[in-house]
């Protein structure tokens, strides 16, 4: 479920979807679409990494993909355990921080055009399966 999910500033991302559509998130907390590039480096994708394919594509790619730091993580615990390698120094994929945190930005109201949506609804009588049985 990805229906219009936002980054947090401060949390985990959100997975990465490998269809993407119009109300399909993650989403910046800006409300703007995620480029490539952002949703390459949250898989932990080196800044220089290239795909060359339609937009469609490369989030199938990213969205299928395993983080390379978790790959580098499981690789390296391997090692050690089966090959009775050293575990050397910090993982050569880490990410690292460019910055501070930003701070959380303040609480809008709610729109008044939309305060007219308050009220008591009745429950979806579907199956949420569509038009399938």
């Amino acid at each position: 479920m990805s229906f219009l999910l936002k980054l947090a500033k401060d949390r985990p991302s959100w997975t990465i979807q490998v269809q993407p559509g119009p109300a399909i998130g993650p989403f910046h907390w800006e409300s703007r679409r995620l480029s490539w590039r952002e949703m390459a480096a949250l898989q932990t994708f080196p800044p220089g990494f290239r795909i060359s394919a339609p937009q469609a594509e490369i989030q199938r790619q990213i969205g299928n993909a395993v983080p390379l730091l978790l790959a580098e993580a499981l690789g390296r615990s391997l090692g050690v355990q089966v090959a009775g390698a050293r575990a050397g120094g910090p993982p050569r994929l880490a990410v690292r921080r460019k910055g501070d945190i930003p701070p959380p930005e303040r609480i809008q109201p709610v729109p008044e055009e939309y305060l007219r949506l308050i009220g008591v609804h009745p429950s979806h009588t579907g199956t949420g399966r569509g038009a399938f049985p």
